[in-house]
């Protein structure tokens, strides 16, 4: 089972929030611990609710909300993406079904905002990629593969010497998978990268083309991609699952920056803080993660930074100087995100998808899913919210 076998289910007989959401609970394994009663960290951190209002003029609803810095702006992509109307108004403390009209779904979008910073990043203007008018998927099928089936969720990727790359996951929906073996019967069927050579004179309402380059992981491997930065001459990225017993791990990877589609040349972070070309020797930095996951170098704290969303639903961080001490190091409970209402239409609501998108000298700024209502929603993390030996380098 893998993560993204929660995301789907009976969207034939509810709306697509519930459908995203029953993914995530296969991913759990049903695994849920109750709600925390606190934190030493809560009142530290605000909520500032939905991320990207102005992405409600073109959208009803997405998920992923993976930013890709360009040479000018920032590039987000989105994964499964709700087009309709509104028929009332979304906030935090409302439901899906309640204010909107459902159209369509497809499984992926992208958008373009200026580059944000503490003022702003709560105001942001989506310019999102479109055709005929309508938001469309900018990673798209191949001849003979059909769209009911094969769905192309876009996560992290880079801009090297003008052209953009982006990982996507690749997953195929397979009807014959019995229903007793999986609550959706969802395959994730590896992981591709999909390229754009963006031109110089481009700008944000022009047009855009991706092209898939090819599959650089393979059904039954993480989901490398989910978040990528650059350091020196290599690129490192995240990538979480396949899940186990109750546990969804997520493993370190690198790759020099001019052969991230050369399979052969990816190294993986093993058990003794080294890196290795076997997979099977890969050290899991966390073993509970629910969606994607953000690795981010953090340049005022002279540190690297992993955020994502536990199983249990609370958004956690690791923090630490180079890559061979992740073996030694723990997460810490940043945030507990309030309960998620209990509706009889959506009856597996877990929150998912936690990573960095943003930071500043003030804050480092992140998201969460909140399938209630199907947006990312935004907090603000200051510096002196975090666990104290992170603290400690600060200064």
């Amino acid at each position: 089972m893998h993560r993204y076998r929660m995301k789907r289910k009976r969207i034939w007989r509810a709306y697509a929030g519930s459908y995203m959401t029953a993914i995530c609970l296969c991913l759990s394994f049903l695994f849920c611990a109750p709600h925390y009663a606190g934190s030493d960290y809560r009142d530290k951190l605000e909520n500032l609710g939905i991320f990207g209002e102005s992405r409600k003029e073109s959208v009803l609803g997405q998920d992923g909300c993976t930013p890709i810095p360009l040479d000018k702006g920032v590039m987000w992509t989105f994964g499964d993406t709700i087009l309709g109307s509104w028929k009332g108004d979304l906030s935090v403390d409302s439901t899906f079904e309640d204010s909107a009209v459902i159209k369509g779904m497809i499984s992926n979008s992208l958008a373009f905002t200026d580059l944000p910073d503490d003022e702003t990043i709560r105001c942001l203007d989506f310019m999102f990629y479109k055709e005929n008018g309508t938001v469309a998927a900018f990673i798209k099928p191949l001849p003979g593969e059909d769209p009911s089936v094969w769905r192309f969720w876009a996560v992290d990727g880079i801009e090297i010497n003008g052209t953009v790359y982006v990982y996507y996951i690749i997953v195929f929906i397979d009807k014959t998978i019995p229903k007793n073996k999986s609550l959706m019967p969802i395959r994730v069927m590896g992981v591709g990268i999909a390229e754009w050579p963006k031109p110089a004179s481009w700008k944000p309402g022009d047009a855009v083309s991706f092209k898939r380059a090819g599959k650089i992981f393979f059904e039954g491997e993480p989901a490398f991609g989910d978040s990528i930065i650059r350091r020196g001459e290599h690129l490192y990225l995240i990538g979480h699952g396949p899940a186990g017993d109750k546990r969804v791990p997520a493993y370190i990877a690198r790759v020099p920056v001019r052969s991230l589609k050369t399979r052969a040349r990816y190294e993986f972070l093993d058990r003794n803080g080294a890196w290795s070309r076997s997979l099977a020797q890969a050290l899991p930095c966390v073993n509970d993660v629910m969606g994607e996951p953000s690795l981010s170098y953090n340049e005022f704290m002279k540190q690297y930074m992993i955020i994502y969303c536990g199983l249990e639903g609370s958004i956690k961080s690791i923090t630490f100087g180079d890559f061979p001490e992740l073996k030694n190091k723990k997460a810490a409970v940043l945030y507990i995100p309030p309960p998620l209402p209990k509706l009889k239409t959506k009856p597996y609501n877990f929150y998912y998808s936690s990573k960095e998108i943003f930071h500043t000298q003030k804050a480092i700024y992140a998201i969460y899913i909140n399938p209630a209502i199907y947006q990312p929603i935004l907090l603000k993390i200051p510096y002196s919210a975090l666990p104290s030996d992170t603290i400690l380098r600060l200064y």
